[in-house]
């Protein structure tokens, strides 16, 4: 299940599997955050990257620069980022699916 609600929905329960679109702006669908994409790029090895922010939990550090196959948590579940799409467009985006 793709999602791509963005904005200020309420968060829903994201079964182990569950997949969620993040863009730019933020996504407030993830239980204790909310996730958003402040950039996304294409690094000196053709790889897409990005740059998201997350939640207080995060901090000091309130933006991460995530791959395809890294992980990161929000609110106590753990999400791998699966894809990252059209990196250097304005309509980059990426999917992460929920592990654990």
């Amino acid at each position: 299940m793709e999602s791509e609600t963005v904005g200020t929905e309420s968060t829903v329960v994201h079964e182990i599997g569950a997949q969620e679109k993040i863009s730019y702006g933020r996504n407030d669908r993830f239980t204790g955050g909310p996730v958003g994409g402040g950039s996304f790029w294409t690094d000196d090895d053709g790889q897409p990257v990005a740059k998201i922010g997350g939640p207080k939990e995060w901090r000091p550090t309130p933006m991460i620069d995530v791959r395809v196959g890294d992980v990161f948590s929000v609110g106590g579940q753990v999400w791998r980022v699966t894809e990252i799409i059209d990196a250097d467009s304005p309509s980059a985006y990426l999917i992460a699916t929920r592990i654990s």
